[in-house]
């Protein structure tokens, strides 16, 4: 069949289910096609725009017959803005979804089955949870989330459900502002104007917010007015900060940060803990999902008070300070200095003492803890998206911890380092999916092994 379909042919497709990805997930005669946009049930009108020796890709030409599971997305902006996938899904369908999908990476790529996976842990609301977001303003001075598949391309926002009212109404200040003032957008392909980007961060527990205006160089004589406005219509907003960026990227990069007004941080509460949150400060968007999630890895982690913990890819010390309450000595290992830095002022911030943090890679920071005080008892990580990969996973198995709690944002990168990890003598005991990220097809996950010989 496979041999037969070309690129731009249409064909009828029944949607089964979805995948890591977002997409639906079909076939036609044995031959699967992934497609976006779709929902379990549907049958669908699909025409191929990539034709691979085992698999399609298509859109959507037409919903023939809508599933039972469709819903009717309450974001007028769904489809076009790249910032949801599945809107048009049910909340509990798309936790059914995720935990069916760490369940199905863990076997088809780690091969790893009947495996103790708990069930899928919620988000207690699947609306306005996130507590940063970061918009791109257009060349005409609109601003707004970038169109999926398109990121040279700007979907004009105004309102944005998966933020809270207080974010959107500072986004709502910043347009009217910009609009009013006639202020240039940048321009990615001319490498022209002026305004690039705007992010808002929001404690949600301490009710403080930051707002950081990113932007080229060169003057920017209104500035010091819009700060002002913003901190008078909502004193809720901390400190408002212009950010600087020289170099053509269209990404939040800061050669030079500028306090307009206020400070340039807030405070954030997790599990009876202060954080200091800068505005590239690495922190889980979701604020009540964030504390779930370090309960289950204290949980997991199972401490007595008498071990010691090394905590990889520690950031700003959110596992390493809750763990440190219940162990004897806690190692952070992080390769970014900043982060580092912002780590040990967590401590001293919450009075914690029994913390040390190394600035370094994985693979080394590890080698050097273990060299030095033998096999931690535990081993927290938690990689990027990409995992922690072949050579972090080997340094782990040399350096002989009793137990790992690996947290995961990206299930398919877990089931390769549990892969290699599992035959290096570790069994998995617990395997913890949690909802993060509502709206969307990712899910964090947490697992527990323990060394088995």
């Amino acid at each position: 069949m496979a041999m037969a379909l070309r690129k731009f042919d249409e064909v009828t497709v029944q949607i089964q289910r979805l995948a890591y990805g977002g997409r639906g997930v079909g076939r036609v005669d044995g031959f699967v096609i992934f497609v976006p946009d779709t929902a379990p049930g549907d049958v669908a009108r699909v025409r191929l725009l990539k034709v691979k020796r085992s698999y399609g890709e298509g859109q959507v030409v037409a919903i023939e017959s809508p599933s039972p599971l469709r819903t009717t997305p309450p974001c007028p902006f769904f489809g076009p803005c790249g910032g949801c996938t599945w809107q048009h899904v049910p909340y509990e369908i798309q936790t059914q979804v995720k935990e069916s999908i760490v369940r199905e990476s863990l076997e088809h790529i780690g091969g790893l089955k009947d495996l103790p996976i708990l069930p899928i842990l919620p988000a207690p609301d699947p609306w306005g949870y996130r507590n940063k977001m970061e918009f791109t303003f257009h060349q005409d001075g609109s601003i707004g989330l970038h169109m999926r598949g398109a990121f040279d391309r700007i979907v004009d926002v105004d309102r944005c459900l998966i933020q809270s009212p207080l974010m959107n109404a500072i986004l709502h200040e910043v347009r009217e502002f910009v609009r009013e003032r006639k202020l240039p957008g940048y321009d990615p392909h001319a490498h022209t104007g002026f305004l690039r980007h705007l992010v808002i961060r929001e404690g949600r527990q301490t009710g403080e917010a930051l707002v950081l205006l990113v932007t080229s160089p060169g003057e920017f004589p209104q500035a010091q007015e819009l700060a002002s406005d913003l901190i008078a219509r909502h004193p809720e907003i901390k400190g408002v900060l212009r950010g600087i960026n020289p170099s053509v990227a269209d990404a939040v990069q800061l050669a030079q940060v500028e306090v307009l007004a206020g400070r340039p941080f807030i405070y954030e509460r997790i599990t009876g803990l202060t954080f200091k949150i800068h505005p590239d400060t690495f922190f889980q968007t979701n604020t009540a999902q964030a504390e779930r999630l370090v309960e289950v890895v204290t949980t997991l982690s199972e401490l007595q008070g008498r071990e010691t913990v090394v905590d990889l890819y520690c950031g700003v010390g959110t596992f390493s300070l809750a763990l440190a309450r219940n162990a004897s000595q806690v190692f952070g290992v992080e390769i970014n200095p900043a982060a580092v830095e912002a780590a040990w002022e967590n401590a001293r911030l919450n009075e914690i003492e029994n913390v040390e943090f190394l600035a370094g890679d994985a693979r080394t920071g590890l080698v050097a803890i273990a060299s030095k005080g033998g096999p931690p008892d535990v081993l927290v990580l938690d990689p990027p998206r990409s995992g922690a990969g072949r050579r972090v996973v080997r340094v782990i198995a040399m350096a002989g911890p009793r137990r790992v709690v690996y947290v995961s944002c990206n299930p398919t990168t877990l089931a390769s380092d549990l892969k290699l990890l599992v035959p290096m003598g570790y069994a998995i005991r617990a395997v913890q999916p949690i909802d993060l990220f509502p709206q969307t097809y990712h899910v964090e996950c947490v697992v527990a092994l323990d060394r088995a010989r």
